[in-house]
């Protein structure tokens, strides 16, 4: 298994040559970072790291964090105290809480419209890289790589996924290391 330093390089070598080359899935600039979920905390602490070596090339990384993308939502949600008290009233069902906040996630598009106000903010932006941080705030609403497909051909910057979780081929992913695999990925994984 490579290090988080090793893959990293490859990313930077990856992000210095551009996209440059057609691939069998489209030509978005999305690149998946893959680590042992064991590593979340790590993968934290390297990041101002490397976006300051991304700096010294000449990028200009920024972060869309999943956490705080779930967080603002929910805070301002309209039914937030509707939201409160019908999971007091059924806390012992996680199953029917956690169905009913992945719905409200979905019919809003939280995740996707997040990534799309990044995308248009710095798309004119030639050195701008986009991170997308705290995936595991997704478990157990939603998986990126369904985002992802919703967001096929609009992804106008190179968009960098912190990835917790193994591979598959060279396009499926186990997301945590917990949920079946998927080969539903659009984009190459970089582990």
């Amino acid at each position: 298994m490579r290090s988080l330093a090793e893959k990293f390089n490859d990313l930077r070598a990856r992000l210095k040559h551009g996209v440059g080359s057609l691939r069998p899935t489209g030509f978005d600039p999305v690149y998946y970072l893959l680590f042992p979920p064991q590593q979340i905390l790590a993968v934290k602490q390297r990041l101002p790291e490397w976006e300051a070596q991304l700096q010294v090339d000449g990028f200009c990384p920024q972060r869309v964090s999943m956490t705080q993308t779930i967080n603002d939502y929910f805070r301002a949600h309209e039914l937030r105290e509707p939201l409160l008290e019908a999971a007091r009233l059924q806390s012992d069902d996680h199953a029917v809480i956690t169905r009913s906040l992945a719905e409200h996630l979905e019919q809003d598009n939280v995740v996707g419209a997040a990534i799309l106000r990044a995308l248009a903010t710095h798309q004119h932006d030639a050195t701008a890289v986009l991170f997308i941080t705290d995936l595991e705030a997704l478990h157990p609403f939603l998986r990126i790589g369904a985002v992802e497909q919703q967001l096929a051909g609009r992804f106008s910057l190179p968009t960098v996924i912190l990835y917790p979780g193994t591979a598959g081929g060279a396009y499926s992913r186990r997301f945590l290391g917990i949920h079946k695999e998927d080969g539903n990925y659009r984009s190459p994984h970089i582990d």
